[in-house]
């Protein structure tokens, strides 16, 4: 059975009210989450508080998709570090999330996407598999958002192009001034891909970074031996245009270390698709760097990094 790392933040307190522990706060919105369903605490499902055994082991097949779910189920460190993290964004920054368009991947208990609405992101995509997107809905609701704010739909990587479609078709393309929509090859704009602990096995990888791809409009060419890869706008730019199509979206990662070989996997498949990329500092040394904040320390693992992602 797989063994991963099970939630540390324990005190913290999801419910309604105070009683049970410490509430968790962005820009000082109660973040509220459904009560978890009858049959107990899901991470049990994966071993809870047991650290990963996959570090430079064998590849470990992939699970049914019924633990998959489960995972969702469970609150992670990295969704509060980077729900924490895109708060001190706002504080840093007046107005940051103002006019921002963002979606979560594995949105699991939507913890980073009701962050972002408690910021004010004009408009935040919820995603995860069919069976996480009820407990989504609910969760908006509890914590006073709507549409079209925020938005809930299901979005499996492994088969993602209707999905896909109706985000940029229906989800987004409403903000997109009808101007700016005369030429075929103009896009909406999405600016965030919002991610936390979304890989934690190999198989995971190739489909999570293929749908990075699809979000940021990449598409790779092989070349020659198929070692290289050549970046183009999946749909052609009309030369006679003159509508600039809006920068590909930056990808924030909260990535929580498991395996040495998922790390390589991860980050060779990002540089593949000639993205850049850097390790956010999380305690406010680095001045010179606009992405560096300081974080309290209980919201600093040695463990945990947020990486920005992007495509120059």
């Amino acid at each position: 059975m797989l063994m991963i790392e099970g939630p540390k933040f324990s005190s913290l307190d999801f419910s309604s009210s105070s009683q049970d522990g410490e509430p968790f706060e962005i820009n000082g919105h109660r973040i509220i989450l459904p009560p978890k369903e009858a049959g107990g605490d899901s991470t049990k499902d994966i071993e809870e508080g047991e650290q990963s055994d996959l570090q430079d082991t064998e590849e470990v097949p992939p699970p049914p998709l019924s633990h998959t779910a489960s995972t969702a189920k469970s609150v992670w460190d990295c969704s509060i570090v980077l729900g924490k993290y895109l708060e001190t964004l706002a504080n840093k920054t007046q107005g940051f999330w103002t006019d921002k368009r963002v979606l979560e991947l594995g949105a699991g208990q939507g913890i980073v996407s009701l962050s972002a609405a408690a910021l004010g992101a004009e408009r935040v995509i919820m995603t995860d598999i069919d069976s996480a997107v009820p407990a989504l809905q609910r969760g908006a609701r509890l914590n006073g958002f709507q549409a079209p704010q925020v938005q809930v739909t299901a979005l499996d990587w492994t088969n993602r192009s209707q999905a896909l479609q109706y985000i940029w078709n229906d989800l987004l393309a409403s903000l997109t001034t009808p101007s700016s929509l005369t030429a075929a090859t103009t896009r909406p704009q999405l600016d965030y891909i919002l991610a936390s602990d979304v890989i934690w096995v190999d198989y995971l990888v190739q489909a999570f970074v293929e749908t990075v791809a699809d979000l940021m409009h990449i598409s790779k060419e092989r070349q020659d031996s198929g070692t290289h890869h050549h970046l183009q706008l999946s749909s052609s730019q009309d030369e006679q245009t003159t509508t600039p199509l809006p920068q590909p979206p930056v990808l924030l990662l909260a990535y929580q270390f498991r395996s040495t070989r998922s790390d390589q996997l991860l980050f060779d498949s990002l540089d593949q698709l000639g993205l850049q990329r850097k390790k956010i500092t999380l305690d406010g040394d680095n001045i010179d760097d606009q992405d560096s904040v300081y974080m309290d320390s209980q919201f600093r693992k040695p463990n945990l990094a947020i990486w920005k992602v992007w495509k120059e």
